[in-house]
């Protein structure tokens, strides 16, 4: 890591930052890196003085007039560092770039007509179900057709990948319409494998404007329902092909109702956690959460020295951790019961039946049907547990290091 200039009488170089005052804290960082930090009023004042030119020595003496405390500029000075604000020596400052990719197609999607065809769409879907309530999804759609193979494939994880990746789109571009860069990687909330749309820099816009990047995504799934069903009753009462591609359309739209059922599971972190935690003003609550249950757990065993600091909290995070940590508990709990008491017994039948069917069928498509089967139907738990154990290897060498770091608060 590049070390800042002893030199305190010199003026700094400073990244382009961007501020968002909100009470008393004001979040300042870098849009190019989706590097923020949470700084006091009078911080953020003295870093506008040194962004303003003047040296550290200079601020330093100002902030002491203005608030009559003495700071230590150089330790403000390596703060700014670890956040990577100040421009290392040989470092140019990127200069202002302009709009992000996919800037007006976000702008476009969530325009007024935009939302007048929404509208539209869910009033039709609305009046479809009332006229014909067989369109209404339920869980026998899910079955469309007797071969499992069909099933998993078509309507379950080729029928939802693509919508599962139209929902993060959603979220992504209602971020870019807002000048905001985005990320998609593929996650693991408990035992469940999820894509994630990382959307940094949604902390530097005012509380107002961060609901839609939020909610896009179940905006998307609501929209996708409807226009399932309003393509089914267009088709309904049809045979052959078209009979199959009705059930299929109902079946994936029942799958999708589900993952917008899954959203209320938000101590997993979905988008009504993210929504709950914007309304309530929070900074980290998933975080101070466990580390409170974590604190209360060595309380008990009376291992203090195990215990997490809890200076780094803010005030609102601790306040609603206080209820919010024992609500997870019992979610996780809940979940590991549904594990232990419905997953795993559910997996051991449907294995038992699939080896029944081979035991009766070794014909190649009986195997294929299967063997691919128990692939897409495990696949999921499989893929949970390696990114678990690869998240675990990755603090193990974080915690224990082989020579001492220098680390980053």
């Amino acid at each position: 890591m590049a070390t800042v200039s002893p030199d305190l009488d010199q003026p700094v170089r400073l990244h382009p930052l961007t501020y968002l005052e909100e009470g008393d804290e004001v979040t300042v960082g870098r849009a190019d890196i989706d590097s923020y930090g949470l700084f006091p009023v009078d911080g953020a004042a003295l870093l506008r003085r040194l962004e303003a030119g003047e040296s550290p020595n200079a601020a330093a003496r100002w902030y002491t007039e203005q608030y009559g405390e003495q700071v230590d500029v150089a330790e403000f000075l390596e703060v700014l560092e670890e956040l990577e604000l100040l421009v290392k020596d040989g470092e140019e400052a990127p200069q202002a770039t302009g709009p992000v990719r996919w800037q007006r197609l976000g702008r476009a999607l969530f325009s007024p007509p935009a939302w007048a065809c929404y509208g539209l769409l869910v009033a039709a879907a609305v009046a479809a179900v009332i006229r014909t309530p067989d369109l209404l999804p339920r869980y026998p759609h899910l079955f469309f057709t007797h071969s499992s193979l069909v099933v998993l494939t078509l309507g379950i994880v080729l029928g939802q990948v693509p919508w599962i990746l139209a929902h993060e789109a959603f979220h992504a571009l209602a971020g870019r319409r807002l000048g905001l860069r985005s990320t998609l990687s593929i996650g693991r909330r408990f035992y469940y494998v999820v894509f994630v749309t990382a959307l940094d820099g949604l902390v530097a816009v005012p509380r107002r404007k961060r609901y839609l990047p939020m909610l896009a995504g179940m905006l998307l799934d609501v929209l996708v329902v409807c226009g399932l069903t309003l393509g089914a009753a267009g088709l309904r009462g049809s045979d052959g092909a078209a009979g199959v591609v009705y059930r299929l359309l109902l079946s994936m739209a029942f799958a999708v109702v589900l993952r917008l059922a899954w959203q209320f599971y938000f101590f997993l972190r979905t988008d009504l956690y993210y929504l709950a935690i914007t309304v309530l003003g929070c900074n980290d609550l998933q975080t101070v959460a466990r580390q409170q249950l974590r604190n209360r757990a060595v309380r008990l065993l009376r291992r203090p020295e195990r215990a997490v600091d809890e200076s780094a909290w803010t005030d609102r995070d601790r306040d609603v951790a206080r209820w919010y940590s024992w609500l997870m508990l019992a979610g996780y709990v809940f979940l590991t019961t549904t594990l232990l008491t419905a997953v795993i017994p559910t997996g051991v039948k449907v294995t038992r039946m699939a080896v029944h069917k081979l035991d009766t069928n070794l014909s190649p498509a009986n195997v294929a049907d299967v063997l691919v089967f128990l692939v897409l139907n495990f696949g999921e738990l499989f893929l949970a547990g390696y990114l678990a154990a690869r998240s675990w290897r990755r603090r193990t060498r974080t915690a224990a290091p082989a020579a001492p770091p220098a680390q980053a608060a």
